[in-house]
């Protein structure tokens, strides 16, 4: 027996004396760069990619097989473009681990690592490829020497590039071989473990090329360290780099550390004890800190995602179109898991926050999901609640939102009450607004409604009747993402008068909207009154003396800008909006209009309001209005047969012109402000009125004053002659046509002829009209006509023929005029007023009175001394014109 034992153990130590010899010839000899054609065939067999080797593989032997390699680079699939390289990489391979198909890998050293990850347009990633699932089979690598039969994909004996298998060699090859350690499973079907000791990265640069969105971004100065890295067990992770970005632009430093976790067996991933750090320019966004804590896990399998103890925080400015100064917003997540397979998701304490500063106001928002449980069999929670508050310009905005009764399952959610409350206090106004409804969601219907909404708008204005005004409203909204579309009718009393709205939007994504509008009346000085500042009270005059007269305005120059309302049309590029109007009454300032109808089509950043009808002033308004994204308007519009004095009584509270008529207004303006728009006007108006009078100016009164200036021109007993315009002067006409041409902001009166039953009045130089600075300048010249018919005709008998030019100028709300004597084309009157006609109505004295046209010439008259007639006042030489 003990012959027998002292026989077997010879012959095992002999045999492990064998093995070892023969492991160690093995090494000895073992040339790994003889392989690396192999190893590259055999790479781009399986992924359609170049593997390049550029310098020699090294080799180290015991304990373990330590490999060093330089210059490898990794090709995108079917492509010479490179996918990634590395300058150099280091690692060791326990030996004995090998025979029990685990790759045990000692610390992996690698320098200089360089990827370009690009999205093409379809959406899909360039490495997609290399992280899907293939069943792989063992691997057996022999070296390539000069006998070896050439391999190809496709050849006898070779795997296809779907099977991505590498048949061995024939018997007659070299002995020495490769153990099979590529791939995730042997051909056994055993599982095959990767455990690597630990990963330290330097100097490692990702390309990020986003073909989908334009995003070009590179991370530089990678650093990454990792403990031991192994399938479904933990591990931490650090890393650094620098984030830089050509679109949008990027320059900002990240932080990051984590345990990590994943099993590509399972497709389960998760990031614990996450704490990144990010700080610089992420595009709009210049970042004093954006910093995510917490837990993070996903389940391919299942779609299930899970977050707990999440903390995300971001402090900085916003840059862009609406820069956001001191901005802060927050989101912590307590818990959260959303089950996809399972229909289930949780919510406890989800709360959110932001607030900042933007150009005019500031911003407050809130949101907070204290508890929500959804699942097949039943959906509760705790009342989920968010407010908006906009606070600045003189204004404050607060939005409260609020759902409660949560109920129903994941099929079918129900809320027992959708509540919305808003207001806006804009100076002395407060509008306020508060909706409930009842609200449900079919999740496999895509399908919901408010199916009972009630509310009411509320309107509180000092300068309203009664201090407030109220409309209340009951409807209902509906949406499906099926059909795509959102459908929601309104009916509401507004003033005491009904108003039924309704709109379908279809296209949500982007959407097409259709309106239609119909109301018995609406005034929109009720629902949207003036704000007026209060004037000031005049101080009491003493007893028996006249009130004092009101304050000078400050000059123009130094008097305070009043801030010019912005207008801007930029939403009309992304509105696709179709739209009727009718209205049985509609009421702005004191005009009123009846039987109102329009139709509106928004589309391309055009906005064209066609069909503008409407019965006015015993008239007929109809026209067509136009806008643009740009800010550019046009008006063609038409008054036919309208009483026009009510109509600027109604508009301007104020009624210069009256009579029965046509206006025709085709203008275009283009600008952001209504001085921009004024500076900007271009067009035509046309004015044909008849049976009517201009009050302000009373020309046959005017002219017997000019009459009677020239008979008692030293008579001492001149009249008082009006230089401004006074509501109780009229004009009376039977035919008024005008046309005004303008140019940029400045009109010209091209035609003006007024008849009147003794006078013809016309244009004459110059005949502006200034809408800019609100300025009027205009010479008519004034014929006396038809002077035997009217006692007042004969009255003028002495001026038939005569053109009396006068000028009225001045601001539009104090206009003023001067009869413009040296202008006047008669004989006798220049001879007047060559012998001081001018000075003697200043001085109202002299005592001769004769015939204003004398048969013969005037004779010279005897020079008066100059001192009494240089004492004149200054009373009418607005007048005179001097």
């Amino acid at each position: 027996m003990k012959f027998w034992f002292k026989r077997i153990l010879i012959s095992i130590v002999v045999v492990l004396l064998v093995a070892v010899v023969g492991i160690a010839i093995f090494l000895l000899t073992f040339d790994p760069n003889a392989y690396k054609n192999k190893l590259e065939e055999i790479v781009y067999n399986r992924y359609q990619r170049t593997l390049s080797i550029k310098g020699d593989i090294e080799l180290s032997l015991f304990p373990r097989i330590g490999l060093s390699v330089q210059g490898v680079s990794l090709s995108d699939r079917n492509s010479t473009d490179t996918f990634a390289s590395i300058d150099s990489a280091r690692f060791a391979v326990a030996i004995w681990p090998l025979m029990f198909d685990r790759l045990v890998v000692d610390h992996v050293a690698v320098t200089g690592f360089k990827a370009w990850l690009i999205r093409d347009e379809e959406g899909e990633y360039n490495f997609r490829d290399l992280i899907e699932r293939r069943p792989i089979t063992s691997t057996v690598l022999a070296p390539v020497t000069a006998d070896s039969p050439a391999i190809t994909p496709g050849a006898p004996g070779v795997a296809s590039a779907d099977t991505q298998l590498v048949q061995p060699p024939a018997p007659s090859a070299p002995a020495r071989q490769l153990p099979a350690v590529l791939g995730s499973r042997t051909a056994s079907g055993t599982d095959f473990q990767i455990d690597i000791a630990g990963l330290d990265l330097k100097s490692g640069e990702i390309h990020l090329f986003d073909r989908v969105t334009g995003s070009v971004a590179r991370v530089t100065q990678l650093n990454v360290n990792t403990g031991r890295m192994t399938f479904d067990q933990a591990f931490d992770v650090a890393l650094t780099g620098k984030l830089l970005g050509d679109f949008p632009v990027a320059d900002a430093n990240i932080e990051g550390q984590a345990v990590v976790k994943f099993n590509p067996d399972q497709q389960t991933y998760s990031a614990q004890k996450i704490n990144v750090l990010v700080n610089g320019s992420l595009g709009d966004l210049d970042a004093k800190s954006v910093s995510l804590r917490g837990n993070l896990a996903y389940s391919a399998y299942s779609e299930m995602f899970n977050a707990s103890n999440v903390e995300f925080l971001v402090q900085g400015e916003l840059g862009g179109d609406t820069p956001i100064k001191n901005l802060e917003t927050s989101l912590i997540v307590p818990q959260l898991k959303i089950d996809r397979s399972q229909a289930e998701l949780q919510v406890e304490k989800l709360a959110y926050r932001a607030k900042g500063d933007l150009p005019d106001e500031s911003f407050d928002i809130a949101f907070d999901a204290p508890s929500l449980s959804v699942s097949p069999e039943a959906a509760k929670g705790e009342p989920v609640s968010g407010t908006v508050k906009l606070r600045g310009n003189n204004k404050t905005l607060g939005v409260a939102i609020g759902l409660s009764g949560i109920a129903g399952d994941a099929q079918r959610l129900t809320l027992r009450e959708l509540k919305i409350d808003g207001g806006l206090k804009q100076g002395e106004r407060l509008v306020q607004l508060k909706m409930t409804s009842p609200a449900h969601w079919d999740r496999f219907k895509d399908n919901g409604a408010l199916s009972a909404m009630k509310g009411d708008v509320r309107i509180e204005d000092a300068a309203l009747p009664g201090g407030s005004f109220e409309i209340p409203f009951i409807g209902s909204m509906q949406a499906d993402l099926v059909k795509d579309e959102l459908v929601s009718e309104i009916n509401a009393v507004v003033s005491s008068s009904k108003l039924d709205f309704r709109v379908k939007a279809t296209q949500l994504n982007d959407p097409k909207v259709a309106f239609d509008l119909n109301a018995d009346r609406l005034d929109f000085n009720t629902m949207f009154p003036p704000v007026t500042a209060p004037a000031p009270a005049p101080a009491a005059p003493a007893d028996g003396a006249k009130p004092a007269e009101p304050a000078p305005k400050p000059p123009a120059g130094k008097a305070a800008p009043k801030p010019a309302t912005t207008l801007d049309l930029g939403f009309l590029d992304s509105v696709d909006l179709t739209g009727n109007i009718a209205v049985g009454e509609v009421k702005i300032r004191e005009v009123v209009a009846n039987q109102f109808t329009a139709a509106l089509r928004a589309v391309d950043g055009n906005l064209v309001v066609s069909g503008l009808k409407a019965d006015l002033y015993e008239g007929k308004l109809d026209g067509k209005l136009t806008a643009n994204s740009k800010n550019a308007l046009t008006a063609d519009l038409s008054l036919n047969n309208v009483q026009i004095a009510p109509l600027l009584q109604g508009w301007t509270r104020e009624s210069r012109l009256s009579g029965l008529g046509t206006l025709k207004v085709k203008v275009a303006a283009e600008g952001s402000t209504l001085p921009a728009l004024k500076a900007g006007l271009m067009g035509t108006v046309q004015v044909r009125l008849r049976d009517g009078a201009v009050r302000g100016l009373n020309v046959s009164q005017t002219l017997r004053e000019v009459r009677a200036a020239v008979r008692n021109m030293f008579s001492g007993q001149l009249p008082e002659v009006a230089t401004q315009f006074d509501m109780e002067r009229r004009t009376d006409f039977t035919t008024l046509n005008a046309d005004v041409e303008f140019n940029h902001g400045q009109g010209t009166v091209k035609t003006l002829n007024l008849i009147a039953p003794v006078l013809r009045i016309s244009q004459g130089t110059p005949a502006s009209l200034d809408i800019v600075n609100n300025q009027l300048d205009l010479v008519i010249n004034v014929r006396v006509a038809n002077t035997a018919t009217t006692p007042e005709g004969k009255e003028l008998a002495d001026l038939r023929n005569v053109a009396i030019p006068i000028r009225i100028s001045g601001p539009f709300d104090k206009l003023g005029y001067q009869v413009q004597w040296k202008e006047i084309s008669n004989q006798a009157i220049k001879d007047a007023v060559q012998e001081g006609l001018l000075d003697l109505l200043s001085n109202k004295g002299g005592n001769l009175d004769q015939p204003l046209f004398p048969d013969s010439p005037i004779p010279p008259a005897q020079k008066k001394p100059m001192d009494p007639v240089k004492s004149i006042g200054d009373a009418l030489k607005g007048l005179l014109g001097k």
